[in-house]
């Protein structure tokens, strides 16, 4: 830490100069403790301590160099766990963007459909429901980009921006395109979403807790329950936790009547039980949860398993037992301390233990299985405008590879180009955009290095329910 070896430096002048003779140590802080108290002995007025002078030197060092404050602050809330932070203004903001995934788009909820990322629902008063975008329209270019055959990812990526920066988006409704060009505005990203998996399997992901996450599964159940599924595999893997609140509320949707979770805080008036009123479990639950799923999520994970309202499958979980409640202060600064830890429905203490899943299952990985992928003739040597079956086995690659975000088909486009061109760039290549057979070939050393994770927990999961794994790929 810059201020403690600052102090060593400035102290050790002292030191030096009084020619006193000391038992060297390396530690910054033990050096800086023992000349302030033999400084506090020596002083003339013996009313001061060694604690005075180090009061009187954070204040000096701070007089002098004011960004020390926060910088000293920050190392006080680090001294106490792990967990305990302090904010920036800036860096509050920021925290509050990511947890509650607010970011700067249209307003629309989007889903994977298909060719193409349709949108699911329109949100109240964002640019999309002003400019007349509706249910079930199909995303088909972003910015004269083609979508067809992109991930939800890649399209969220081309529709966020900076705030109050237009976008145009090409639409696909009944057969026809639409094209809107719209300003981006503040948009509360979703944290949960869903599908449903052959054999009416529910599959829902849930990435963190912000404060409106349970509304958001609520809606999800909602349309589960119109299409009479029963059947749930909920995904809490690498989910780092959030909000208390939203996690007991979602468990209360799944966990039979009794206990939730027991808070224990410092002031025995604060502590608390959380129970679920739900006389009996609806739902058939299978939930994932790895070493990331952390502190709330491992809530909602305790309370399904110790229940009995479902089976846990995957890796040990974290191991986060402890609450921490954020508090604001001035100039939009703010600290998050931990104040509590919580014990689970069968009065389990997890904190630094983690969850034993009822299933420990690994997921492993295996080399790319090239039989899947259409084949380079290392003869012909598409460029723009060209129709090749070379063009639409570099689509392909290039998409897994990170370069390419279109569609696959035979037709070589400008984007493909600009990836063609990247990936001979940083492969040694000259970069002029041309599939050649030298990029042909050092294209497929490159793809069949790749490892392709097999999900042997969804796998299980899946299988749980009585689903076939090979139709999940």
């Amino acid at each position: 830490m810059r201020i403690k070896r600052f102090l060593a430096a400035v102290l050790c002048l002292v030191l030096f100069s009084s020619q006193a003779v000391f038992a060297a140590t390396d530690a910054d802080y033990e050096k800086v403790e023992q000349v302030l108290n033999y400084a506090a002995n020596l002083y003339i007025d013996d009313s001061v301590t060694s604690s005075d002078i180090w009061n009187g030197a954070f204040k000096k060092l701070i007089e002098n160099n004011p960004e020390f404050a926060n910088e000293l602050i920050k190392a006080g809330f680090e001294s106490l766990d792990n967990y305990s932070e302090f904010y920036t203004a800036e860096e509050y903001e920021l925290f509050n963007k990511n947890i509650n995934h607010i970011v700067y788009g249209i307003g629309v909820v989007i889903q994977q459909t298909g060719d193409y990322v349709a949108v699911m629902s329109v949100l109240e008063d964002g640019a999309a429901q002003k400019a007349g975008v509706m249910e079930g329209d199909k995303i088909s270019a972003v910015d004269g980009i083609d979508v067809k055959g992109a991930s939800v990812d890649k399209v969220q990526d081309l529709v966020v921006g900076e705030l109050g920066t237009e976008v145009t988006v090409t639409f696909l409704r009944d057969g026809r395109e639409i094209i809107y060009t719209m300003e981006r505005g503040e948009v509360k990203g979703e944290t949960a979403a869903y599908t449903v998996l052959n054999g009416n399997v529910a599959y829902i992901t849930i990435v963190n807790f912000s404060a409106d996450t349970d509304k958001e599964v609520a809606r999800i159940l909602d349309k589960i329950d119109e299409q009479g599924i029963t059947d749930i595999i909920l995904d809490l893997r690498d989910n780092p936790g959030g909000y208390l609140d939203a996690a007991v509320n979602i468990a209360s949707f799944f966990v039979p009547e009794g206990v939730i979770l027991t808070t224990v805080y410092r002031s025995e008036w604060e502590n608390e039980t959380f129970y679920s009123g739900l006389k009996s479990a609806k739902y058939k639950l299978a939930v994932l949860v790895n070493e990331n799923t952390a502190s709330a999520s491992e809530v909602l994970a305790s309370a399904i398993q110790d229940s009995g309202a479902g089976i846990l499958i995957g890796n040990k979980t974290y191991g986060k037992g402890v609450i921490q409640q954020m508090f604001e202060i001035w100039d939009g600064c703010a600290f998050k301390i931990t104040t509590g830890k919580y014990y689970t429905r069968n009065g389990r203490d997890i904190n630094g233990v983690g969850i034993e899943p009822d299933e420990r299952i690994y997921n492993t990985t295996k080399k790319i299985d090239l039989s899947h992928y259409k084949l380079f003739d290392y003869v012909n040597k598409p460029s723009v405008g060209i129709n090749s079956e070379n063009t639409a086995a570099a689509k392909e690659r290039l998409r897994l590879l990170g370069y390419y975000q279109g569609a696959v088909d035979d037709y070589f486009d400008a984007a493909l180009s600009d990836a063609v061109s990247r990936f001979q760039e940083e492969n040694g290549l000259f970069p002029y955009g041309v599939l050649d057979i030298s990029t042909q070939k050092k294209i497929q050393e490159v793809f069949s290095a790749l490892d392709e994770e097999v999900d042997n927990q969804l796998i299980r999961a899946y299988g749980y329910f009585g689903g076939n794994p090979m139709e999940l790929y």
